[in-house]
């Protein structure tokens, strides 16, 4: 409705505006055309008065009030209307060609053409009056161009309404379709119309949205099953103590049953505390970054708590990156823990430079992981029979969690071929020593 009444107000200025044009080279042609017919006139009651034969009153076949006067204002001759009237005081043209003036010789004004001529006895000066056009010499063609302005605000309105209900139909469908289209049904997409305009180019980010979405959706039912399936353990295990104890509380092991009661808590723990940290960032809230140098954070971390096996720090002075201290210690935590709970004797931390890039690899002389696994251990929740055999309380986050980590920080986190044992290298933008 909006864009229709701005099309008919466009219009109706539009339409006035081609009006007075209209308007005034109408009234520019009339006027024209009576200088012409004033001018053929006067020639002709010229060439009558140069022979002679001039009469009282002028019968002419062209329109105009006729006077013919000498040099001493004298009527010569007149036309009909005009005998009997005192001479007209009007300039006299001083050459041989016509004078156009305007003549006011009363209340009312006339459009007039003087020329002088030779005539018999003397020279003579012929004038042509006509009355001055008004501002419509045509009032039947003005009323009929007037008439046009209505019709052509109507037609523009008309055209618009019609146009903007066209154009806005695929809206309509596209709107329809995605009201059916709920969080059970996300693989539903809107049909693509087969003109490349821009409803085309809607559809397509509206099916991307969708295709994102739905990808979300399905990561989110898969971490909840999850996230549910590792819960029932731990849970289901603290519930066993506890029923235990409830039914024989003088026979049970009370410290064994807390023990196990403990053990279950903090792998509960350590589920949620994943969880939380997974969840915060996946809601886009990295830490704030700030220089590191990560040699020096390698060797915090392996020193701030003893592992199974003690691991070498090998760095290079200087590597320092961009990136939270905390996000990558954490990283560091959980590849130091997974490679010291797969180690026969032996981890390292090798820290370098390489190109643009600070390489960070953590290696444990530990059995190898296949080829097909090498991308698994990186899912959520994925834990292969050796981790689950070594360490029954792991969450199979923590390699997840640590690949998001690096991503954020535009580097990368990936497993590296090596027949001794199980290499991880983590890749983070280095920055420049002048920095």
């Amino acid at each position: 409705m909006r864009v229709t009444v701005i099309a008919m107000v466009v219009t109706g200025f539009l339409a006035m505006l081609a009006y007075g044009a209209l308007l005034a080279f109408v009234r520019i042609q009339a006027g024209a055309q009576l200088s012409n017919q004033l001018v053929f006139t006067a020639r002709q009651v010229g060439a009558i008065a140069r022979t002679g034969h001039l009469a009282t009153p002028i019968v002419s076949g062209t329109p105009g009030l006729i006077q013919v006067q000498d040099d001493r204002r004298h009527v010569v001759a007149a036309s009909r209307s005009l005998v009997g009237l005192s001479a007209l005081r009007a300039p006299r043209p001083a050459g041989d060609g016509p004078l156009f003036e305007r003549v006011c010789p009363g209340n009312r004004c006339f459009t007039g053409v003087a020329t002088r001529v030779a005539g018999p006895s003397g020279p003579l000066t012929v004038y042509v009056l006509a009355p001055e056009l008004g501002l419509f010499p045509r009032p039947g063609l003005a009323v009929f161009l007037a008439l046009g302005i209505p019709v052509s605000i109507g037609a523009a309105g008309a055209w618009r309404w019609w146009l903007d209900a066209r154009r806005a139909r695929p809206v309509e469908l596209i709107r329809a379709e995605l009201d059916e289209i709920n969080a059970a049904d996300l693989h539903r997409r809107v049909p693509v119309p087969p003109r490349r305009d821009e409803f085309h180019s809607l559809v397509m980010a509206i099916n991307a949205t969708l295709d994102r979405l739905e990808a979300a959706v399905e990561q989110q039912r898969r971490l909840v099953s999850d996230v549910s399936h590792d819960l029932r353990s731990p849970i289901a295990g603290l519930r066993a103590e506890l029923e235990t104890a409830l039914i024989d509380p003088e026979g049970a092991d009370l410290r064994a049953a807390l023990g196990t009661t403990l053990k279950n808590t903090e792998r509960l723990q350590n589920i949620v505390t994943e969880l939380l940290v997974l969840a915060r960032r996946e809601a886009g809230l990295p830490g704030r970054a700030e220089h590191v140098d990560l040699g020096d954070l390698a060797e915090r971390e392996v020193a701030r708590r003893p592992r199974r096996v003690a691991a070498k720090v090998d760095a290079e002075p200087g590597v320092v990156a961009r990136v939270n201290s905390v996000d990558i210690g954490r990283v560091l935590t959980n590849l130091l823990d997974n490679a010291a709970r797969h180690a026969d004797s032996e981890v390292i931390v090798t820290v370098r430079r390489e190109a643009d890039d600070a390489v960070v690899e953590v290696f444990n002389d530990g059995e190898t992981i296949a080829p097909e696994d090498r991308e698994r251990i990186f899912e959520r929740f994925i834990r292969l029979p050796a981790a689950r055999r070594l360490d029954s309380g792991g969450t199979g986050l923590g390699l997840a969690i640590s690949r998001d980590i690096a991503h954020a920080y535009g580097g990368s986190l990936t497993l590296a071929d090596d027949d001794l044992g199980t290499c991880f290298v983590l890749t983070l933008p280095i920055l420049g020593e002048d920095l």
